[in-house]
């Protein structure tokens, strides 16, 4: 259905949001109603009886639908019903008439669509009819000009009451668009920036590789068997970086559909986590320390506890200081992981948002090289796995990042991951 035709399906607002005041209004005005209608009535009127009456079945309505019903359409048609049988039998004046009738258009059209609206202001323009064929079975007495004020009054204590809402419900919409415009702007600038920062991530190892390629081809029988080793090693790793990339980018859209496949298997832990410091610090003077049994095993998808490690360690490795340390302890069915550096650490205001994608903690011109995507990325993969990932400051300097594993497998096979951030359920499969 189109959003035109949808529009003709919803009020103007929502009848939710105001059924208590609404309601509460229509009371206190119907309680001034039932209050003159006393006063008529003591002073011998007969039309009192039946205002009385009429006024209180309004009030207990109005009472009990504070909190029950889901439309205005009921409350509007037992209004225009009680005033059409009162007019009718006991009498009315144009004033009573057109307070009656501004109330009820004022209400449908606010509180009901466009359907429901003119049914029921068609429906309180019906009782009209019987009043000019027949016109009112009994006269007002003299003094029922009170009922004038008191209906005047009242109509216009619900009209106003609806005008706020109105009020309301129009700043509440522009908030919303404001937001909505200011989420689409941060899309679009963050949009930018990735397809920047991927573009500046892509072209360097590119250029390197071609560059080196040139010399090589060019130079080949000139140049020395170490040197030549030396420029395919880089190439080898700038090859590396590029593959690292690129998976980073395409598991993007698998983690954000909430399904990723993923092969679970019993994998020693320790192997793991040296093969990836050995490819993340070659070439660098870190101080790497692995202290993890080497009993420990657990139960992952290699490729994806490797991108776990490998996120996490280059992060040590451009965030962090001159020693990185990885350590473990086992916590019940699973292993906890602790990724840890002496570097400058991460600032409080910074601790969440690094975990939201394209975000650094180092802005503008001072970046490191990266696209803000391997502590999102890593995050997600350990929750997929039925473990998850976060952040804690080391003292007395640096930072570490702790992730969990399970150790024991819960079943055979490989797995469907959900991983809906809110609710992370895997859906094994057997056989």
């Amino acid at each position: 259905m189109a959003p035109a035709d949808e529009s003709r399906f919803r009020a103007a607002i929502q009848y939710l949001e105001v059924r208590r005041s609404f309601n509460t209004v229509r009371a206190f005005a119907n309680g001034l109603m039932a209050a003159m209608g006393a006063y008529l009535w003591f002073g011998g009127a007969e039309a009192g009886p039946l205002l009385v009456s009429g006024a209180l079945v309004i009030v207990i309505h109005a009472i009990l639908a504070r909190s029950r019903g889901t439309s205005a359409l009921v409350p509007l048609v037992v209004d225009a019903t009680v005033i059409g049988i009162i007019s009718l039998f006991r009498g009315y004046t144009g004033a009573m008439q057109g307070a009656g009738l501004v109330y009820l258009v004022a209400g449908a059209v606010l509180l009901l669509p466009l359907r429901s609206a003119f049914v029921a202001v068609l429906y309180g323009m019906a009782w009209a009819i019987p009043m000019v064929l027949f016109g009112p079975l009994v006269e007002l007495p003299p003094g029922a000009e009170w009922l004038d004020i008191a209906s005047i009054f009242s109509s216009a204590a619900i009209v106003a009451q609806l005008l706020y809402a109105t009020g309301r419900a129009l700043h509440a919409a522009e908030e919303r668009h404001h937001e909505a415009l200011e989420a689409e702007k941060r899309a679009v600038e963050l949009k930018d920036e990735f397809v920047s920062m991927v573009s500046h991530e892509l072209r360097t190892p590119l250029t390197s590789i071609g560059g080196f390629a040139d010399t090589l081809r060019e130079n080949w029988a000139n140049l020395p068997a170490k040197e030549v080793d030396e420029f395919l090693l880089i190439m080898r790793g700038e090859a590396n970086h590029l593959s690292n990339l690129v998976e980073d980018i395409l598991v993007i859209p698998r983690l954000e559909a909430g399904r990723l496949r993923l092969e679970l298997k019993k994998i020693p832990l320790r192997n793991e986590a040296f093969e990836v410091a050995r490819l993340v610090f070659a070439g660098t003077t870190r101080e790497l320390q692995v202290d993890i049994p080497a009993d420990i095993s657990v139960v992952a998808d290699p490729n994806r506890l490797r991108q776990i490690f490998r996120n996490l360690l280059e992060n040590a490795r451009k965030y962090g200081g001159d020693q990185v340390l990885i350590t473990g302890e086992e916590t019940g069915d699973s292993y906890k992981v602790v990724v840890a550096d002496n570097g400058p650490g991460i600032p409080v205001e910074d601790r969440d948002r690094i975990f939201e994608h394209f975000e650094q903690a180092v802005k503008g011109d001072a970046r490191s090289e990266g696209v803000g995507l391997g502590l999102p990325i890593a995050r997600k993969l350990a929750r997929a796995m039925g473990g998850d990932l976060w952040f804690e400051p080391r003292f007395p300097t640096g930072a570490q990042f702790l992730f969990t594993v399970e150790m024991s497998p819960s079943t055979s096979g490989g797995i469907v991951a959900d991983l809906n951030e809110t609710n992370v359920t895997p859906i094994r499969k057997t056989g």
